[in-house]
Formats: C-alpha cells, sequence, structure tokens
C-alpha cells in the first residue's frame, strides 16, 4: 500500500521544512541563541545545509538541552542523509522532553526511511497522540499503516491528513495511490489535486489511471467519484 517510490521521500522534505518552520516561530530567551535559531532557519529553508548544521551546532552549545533545537538539527542531519546522527539527536530532544511531537514525528520519519515500518508506526502514533492537529503526522502514519497493510486505518490517516490540509499536495497524491491499488480502482480527484498543488507528474501511477479508466470493471462502484 502507497507504494509510490516517490510518496515517503518528496513527503520527507515538507515534512522537515515545516518541522523547522515550527521551531522557527518559537520564541527563545538568550537573544544570542535567537539570532543564531533565525540564521539557521534562513540557511536550511535555502537549501545551505552545512550552514544550518554550524549554526544550530553553535545554538546548542549555548542551550544544549533545547528539545527544540536538537530536533532542528536532527531534521538537518536527516536531509544530509545523516540518519544516525539524526536519532541520536531525536531521542536526546525525547529525553529531555519525552511528549514533544516534533521529535516522535522525525523520529517515525527516519524509521520510514531505514525500512523499520513497526518502529515508524510505534513513533509516528506517539506523535499523532501528542500533536493530533498535525496532517504530516497522519499522512506519514497513514503509509506506515499502509506498509504493514492495515488498509482501513491507512485511509483513515491520510483522509484524517488531506482534511486537516486539504492543500497538502503528497497527502492527496498518497490517498490517491491507496484508492487506485483497491478492487476494483476508484478513479478520483486527489492525483489531480496534487498535481495541482505541484507535486510531480508519475509515469507509473498515469499509466495504472489510464488502464483504469480504459477498463471499467462491471461494478457500478468502480467508476465512481473519490469523496
Amino acid at each position: 500500500m502507497i507504494d509510490s517510490g516517490r510518496s515517503c521521500t518528496v513527503s520527507a522534505l515538507i515534512a522537515l521544512h515545516c518541522l523547522i518552520a515550527t521551531a522557527f516561530a518559537t520564541p527563545v530567551e538568550d537573544r544570542r541563541v535567537q539570532s543564531l535559531d533565525i540564521q539557521a532557519g534562513k540557511a536550511f529553508s535555502s537549501g545551505n545545509l552545512p550552514l544550518a548544521e554550524q549554526l544550530y551546532g553553535q545554538a546548542l552549545s549555548l542551550s544544549p538541552s533545547s528539545p527544540r533545537l536538537l530536533v532542528n538539527l536532527a531534521a538537518v542531519k536527516t536531509r544530509q542523509g545523516k540518519t544516525a546522527e539524526s536519532v541520536e539527536l531525536t531521542q536526546k530532544a525525547l529525553s529531555c522532553d519525552w511528549q514533544n511531537p516534533q521529535a516522535w514525528l522525525l523520529l517515525g520519519m527516519n524509521a520510514l526511511e531505514s525500512g523499520k515500518d513497526d518502529e515508524a508506526l510505534a513513533y509516528l502514533m506517539q506523535a499523532t497522540l501528542r500533536d493530533n492537529a498535525n496532517p504530516r503526522a497522519h499522512n506519514y502514519l497513514g503509509i506506515a499503516a499502509g506498509r504493514k497493510g492495515w488498509s482501513e486505518v491507512s485511509e483513515k490517516e491520510l483522509r484524517r491528513a488531506v482534511e486537516l490540509d486539504p492543500d497538502y499536495a503528497d497527502a492527496n497524491f498518497n490517498l490517491a495511490v491507496f484508492y487506485l491499488a483497491r478492487t476494483p480502482p476508484l478513479i478520483g480527484r486527489h492525483y489531480q489535486r496534487a498535481l495541482d498543488l505541484g507535486a510531480p507528474h508519475d509515469a507509473a501511477l498515469e499509466a495504472r489511471l489510464s488502464k483504469a479508466v480504459a477498463s471499467p470493471a462491471s461494478s457500478p462502484s468502480s467508476s465512481a467519484a473519490l469523496p
């Protein structure tokens, strides 16, 4: 389920930006830390990961137990492909604040990327439990549940992600992939919505859509529009 090769990776980039943006908006008492935090957030947003890594490291040297800064640096490490370092930082953040939803989310993202589906499921359940209004946490939980074959849970979580953020391109894309995998497949608006929101075309998915349209099943429900 949710078997497109781009679903997790592309979503991950968006979610990482949101992790940084969320923390970036959080006030910091120490002005030096605040200045470094702002500069690091800008560097991350512009794609200058080495500079973001350096600046977040400097900020942490001044505030070593800040869960927010630890998660921000961990997000940079994930973008750099340094998964083990990201996990270590995220776990340290949780040791300072075990209820931090962004830390649980990033742990789940790292686990998904590493193919550790059972761990990802557990982490992402913690993320949604602690921040039920985060569409990205629900999107990733939907992916994790789909990998386990838990279709009802996957659909529920992906739907929740889209309800929370109708403009979330990757959640729309993942929901389209989910519905296309049904027997018979359902054809609807979510893939087009994802494209309208800037998601790239997926040749394999479009071929499957074309085949489904050209050869509809005999059941009347097979051509029903998605909700």
